[in-house]
């Protein structure tokens, strides 16, 4: 079975993020990979971004090719019940390739602020590394709606908001 690559354009594309949430070193995210169509823009009172439909724009990531179901359960997991796994279309080096992305579906509230991971990894990576790494503690161990809860709140200790 071929495994569809996941495309990362936030917290994800950064490799310490990535091996909490997969419980591993991940190995190398070296594939980069440009979206047409959207825009990354920052999320109302949560430090990660969401993307946008965007005519015209483009948003850079990077894809994840070697995962197996558990990666594929944690990934699902971090990225909790708000978001939804879609396909898309990425364009490589080596040409279009399909990909999988985390879209919002509900509880998100965009904002037209672009998100800029270098500024993530200036401004707020060392949060967010603690936010996440209590957070996927709970993989296995909290129903969704009581992981929401732990996150929410956890954002709020760890950023003062």
């Amino acid at each position: 079975m071929e495994v569809i690559p996941y495309f990362f354009f936030g917290t994800l594309m950064d490799p310490d993020v990535l091996s909490l949430v997969l419980g591993r070193d991940p190995g190398p995210l070296s594939t980069a990979a440009t979206l047409s169509g959207f825009a990354r823009v920052r999320v109302e009172s949560e430090p990660y971004p969401a993307l946008v439909e965007a005519p015209g724009g483009q948003v850079d990531g990077l894809l994840l090719r070697d995962y197996v179901p558990e990666d594929d359960q944690r990934i699902r997991f971090f990225e909790d019940f708000d978001f939804a796994i879609e396909h898309c279309s990425v364009e490589t080096a080596s040409g279009p390739e399909m990909a999988l992305y985390c879209g919002a579906v509900r509880n998100i509230a965009p904002m037209d602020i672009t998100w800029s991971y270098a500024d993530w990894v200036r401004d707020e990576k060392d949060r967010f590394l603690k936010v996440a790494e209590i957070y996927m503690a709970s993989f296995g161990v909290l129903d969704p709606e009581a992981a929401d809860r732990l996150w929410l709140d956890t954002v709020r200790e760890v950023y003062g908001n």
